[in-house]
């Protein structure tokens, strides 16, 4: 007796052209698809919800990232400051100027330096800056011509010439507004910076070269001539110079022109160790911070969406084994392998595209909604034109992905005899030797395509690549662990005696022949290797930036310290109960023109060291090892050295430069270019936050040049008594600028927490897509659940029984897929720390351990309550 046919496929569907070709059986095939869908889609639900999430997280990150660096590039120009800008820590010359108008350019100067605001008495009372009412603010000191492009926006609204009036007494200033709100200050108030007085003229809304990022201090602007006339600007202080250039002309051509203009500069006045940037470098820092959100966020999204491609395999194979039927009555009928594989191919394709459009929409629509939060954290505004690019990307790879995930399972539905359709119980066929050969090229052919679209998705990133090799071999080898595993349980149970009911049994269905357990394996340790990795990441991130904080850092740092001042302040200092230790060490800016002959700019580093191969840095000099100094290489100079310029280096800069004992370092100090041959490497703890300098010289050549000293002071750490000590010190020498470390630690510790709050919603997408993946597991189970339950149950076993049976299975399978996860969980972060963040590695092992066991109990609960509802069905059909 034949079976009945599945509704909407009748029989001479197939007999009235049972072997078409070509187009004739794509035809039929969609045919086929579209009658067999008036079902309804049932449990590929899951499929769909798996494909949108990965999608939807892959393109939304890569949209708003687009975005931005949209905003940013459209405002180049503006965040700049003009077309090029020279920076020094060292004055500029007026030859500089006079060249640079000679060429045509505009210009316009800019000065930026620290200094102490102080609030007038009567107001400091209620302020929130503590006793004194004063604070650490950063002085932008302009000129007539600032700014070049753009605008200054203040309130009242008036113009930077008119706002800041230099000529009157005393001269205004623009404050931000934070400053106006911990001062409790209104327009008009009178202050004080360093010794000199100043009036409030408004509040500064908008700077346009403001690129943002991590400041010690809010913004304060001035006219620079009533710097200068204020004294503020002293020999040796911390300053950096800056000059303003813009172009006048048509925009086409513009930037060839400027690249001329710094051309010209640098061979008129070769060796001065200035810095010329040119749009392209308007705001580094800004376009870097954002790279490596969006690279961590990116790997979040593929992270998800290769978790939803198990879901999706788990799903397709479940979607299938319902559909056993329809292929068994298609396989009488006559059907080839071949119209089946394109039938139920066309099918899936169709309805995984569904879940695909889905993830589409929603990444074209939240770019729109993250720009928007963000519209207050970022000095720049993102495009409103939303990228379609990234989002069209992320479509493809989720294609890629659904297409990958569903071969398999596909090419063994049709390879299945109608015998074993039709009788549970009978074992599939394998795939002859061209089944295989042809299916392991298309997955060869689909993975490599992944990798070479995630590519394309961060042009210039192979880690990304790397990250999909890593993801696929990383699933090949729970794979191998879970047919393993089922071998070995398999052995065990023939060796076990039948007084272990349960437990025999739990470990049988484990490993009977047919058993999934090499997929479960593969679903739930790719799971919880995803949690694992992303848990493991944010440890190391965030050791680095709270735990690894020192616990016996300085209270505080004191800078501009001038040689005359040196005595009457460590007299001030002592003074104070609190004060207990007390560290000095002359200061000087330093910029880096060449290594060992090579240009600083060319010099091969490594990414963790390029950094410093840019900007200035600080310089002290010291006849003697200062204290805490421990030498990796080298030897120190002799206390009454009086020979050519050595230096003691940072071993490790010297690693990542390539610079060994004798190697010749070239240093631009107030101006003049300085060969420095390394005599010693130093290992310097950083994170310690105590007086370090990466440049140590011997004293000598530069005894006699203008400098300043910086000290530290170690106090009680009350806040009362830290109040008191910066209000003698700053009150005494009012040039001198003090920084207490709580408070820096404190702004830390706010982006630390910004920064937890993004990771944990990383987290939530994986942990989400890791419960889909999940449930898709279990639902592709569920037929054979329900078998397994009605089977027990006619042998006489009882429900109890039967959940303890299924608890055992699941409590192996768990155990497998923990221990499993943990390893290759660690494998990929420490490869992601290391690699991707070149950060330190540090292993955050009890919140792996708490999170994979929370994750491992609600695993098996969640698998008990299915079991639960398998019983029931397998009750009812009983009935």
């Amino acid at each position: 007796m034949s079976p009945a046919p599945t509704p909407g496929l009748t029989p001479d569907v197939v007999t009235q052209d049972a072997g078409p070709t070509g187009l004739a059986a794509l035809r039929l095939a969609a045919r086929l698809a579209l009658r067999d869908l008036r079902g309804g889609i049932g449990g590929f639900r899951i499929v769909l919800l798996c494909l949108a999430l990965g999608v939807a997280a892959i393109g939304a990150v890569g949209g708003l990232r687009a975005m931005i660096q949209d905003g940013i590039a459209d405002q180049q120009r503006t965040l700049l400051g003009g077309d090029l800008a020279i920076d020094s820590s060292d004055p500029l010359p007026d030859a500089l100027s006079r060249f640079v108008t000679a060429h045509g350019g505009r210009i316009a100067h800019v000065l930026r330096m620290r200094s102490m605001l102080y609030a007038p008495h009567d107001v400091a009372a209620d302020s929130q800056a503590g006793p004194g009412g004063r604070m650490l603010v950063e002085i932008e000191a302009v000129d007539g011509a600032y700014p070049l492009v753009g605008a200054v926006a203040s309130t009242p609204s008036r113009p930077p010439g008119q706002a800041l009036f230099a000529d009157t007494d005393p001269p205004g200033v623009l404050a931000e507004p934070i400053v106006i709100d911990r001062l409790g200050l209104k327009p008009g108030d009178l202050l004080r910076i360093g010794s000199a007085r100043f009036r409030l003229a408004g509040t500064l809304t908008h700077s346009p070269d403001n690129a943002g990022g991590v400041v010690l201090a809010p913004t304060v602007m001035m006219d620079r001539r009533a710097l200068d006339a204020a004294g503020l600007l002293q020999v040796g202080a911390l300053a950096n110079r800056s000059l303003r250039i813009a172009l006048d002309g048509p925009d086409m051509g513009r930037s060839a022109r400027a690249a001329e203009l710094a051309d010209a500069i640098a061979r008129h006045f070769p060796d001065q160790g200035w810095r010329i940037r040119g749009v392209a470098d308007a705001a580094p820092g800004l376009t870097r911070t954002i790279d490596q959100v969006a690279r961590f966020m990116s790997l979040t999204g593929l992270t998800a969406l290769l978790l939803g491609g198990l879901g999706v395999s788990a799903g397709v194979a479940s979607w299938l084994e319902g559909r056993g039927r329809t292929i068994a009555v298609l396989r009488c009928l006559g059907a080839p392998a071949r119209l089946i594989s394109l039938t139920f191919g066309l099918q899936i394709m169709g309805l995984c595209g569904i879940g695909i459009a889905a993830g589409m929409a929603a990444g074209l629509l939240l770019p729109s909604v993250g720009a928007h939060a963000l519209s207050g954290l970022l000095p720049v505004a993102p495009t409103r034109t939303v990228a379609v690019r990234p989002v069209l990307l992320a479509g493809l790879f989720g294609a890629l992905v659904a297409a990958f995930s569903a071969i398999l399972p596909l090419v063994r539905a049709a390879a299945t005899p109608p015998a074993s359709l039709f009788h549970d119980q009978g074992r599939r066929r394998g795939l002859d030797r061209a089944g295989r050969i042809r299916t392991g090229a298309a997955l060869a052919a689909c993975a490599i395509l992944l990798g070479l679209l995630a590519e394309a998705m961060t042009p210039g990133h192979l880690f990304v690549a790397g990250f999909v090799g890593v993801a696929l071999a990383a699933a090949g080898a729970l794979a191998l662990v879970g047919l393993g595993l089922r071998r070995v349980v398999g052995r065990m149970v023939r060796h076990m005696g039948t007084e272990r009911g349960v437990l025999r049994l739990g470990l049988a269905l484990f490993a009977r022949p047919g058993a999934p357990t090499a997929r479960l394996v593969v679903a739930l340790g790719a799971g919880l290797a995803g949690m694992a990795t992303i848990v493991l990441v944010e440890g190391a991130i965030m050791a680095q930036l709270r735990d690894q904080l020192p616990r016996q850092a300085p209270s505080f740092y004191f800078v501009d310290i001038q040689p005359d001042d040196l005595d009457r302040f460590d007299r001030v200092a002592r003074a104070q109960p609190s004060v207990s230790e007390i560290r000095q060490l002359p200061s000087m800016r330093t910029r880096i023109v060449a290594i060992d002959g090579v240009p600083a700019e060319r010099v091969p580093a490594t990414p963790q060291t390029q950094w410093a191969l840019r900007g200035d840095h600080g310089l002290t000099l010291s006849a003697t090892p200062p204290p805490g100094t421990q030498l990796a290489a080298g030897a120190w100079w002799p206390a009454d050295y009086d020979g050519p310029p050595l230096l003691s280096l940072d071993s490790g800069l010297a690693a990542g430069w390539g610079v060994k004992i004798g190697s010749v370092v070239r240093l631009n100090v107030l101006g003049r270019s300085i060969d420095f041959r390394v005599a010693n490497l130093r290992t310097v703890a950083w994170r310690s936050l105590q007086l370090n300098f990466a440049f140590v010289v011997s004293p000598g050549l530069l005894s006699h040049a203008p400098h300043t000293f910086v000290a530290t002071v170690m106090t009680s750490g009350r806040p009362d008594q830290d109040a008191a000590v910066l209000a003698a010190v700053t009150d005494a020498l009012p040039g001198v600028t003090g920084i207490r470390v709580a408070d820096v630690l404190a702004e830390l510790g706010t982006l630390v927490g910004r920064l937890a709050v993004a990771l944990a919603a990383a987290a939530s997408v994986v942990l989400a897509s890791g419960g889909l993946v999940l449930a898709a597991t279990l639902a592709a189970g569920w037929r054979q659940r329900v078998a397994t339950a009605a089977t027990l149950r006619a042998l006489g076993a009882g429900a109890g029984q039967i959940r303890a049976i299924w608890l055992v299975e699941f409590i192996v399978l768990g155990l497998a897929a923990g221990l499993c996860a943990a390893g290759l969980g660690t494998l990929i972060a420490w490869l992601v720390t290391r690699g991707v963040l070149h950060m330190p590695w540090t292993g955050a092992w009890t919140d792996l351990a708490l999170t994979l066991s929370g994750t491992l109990v609600a695993m098996i609960g969640s698998g008990m309550l299915f079991c639960r509802w398998a019983l029931r069905a397998a009750g009812r059909n009983r009935r």
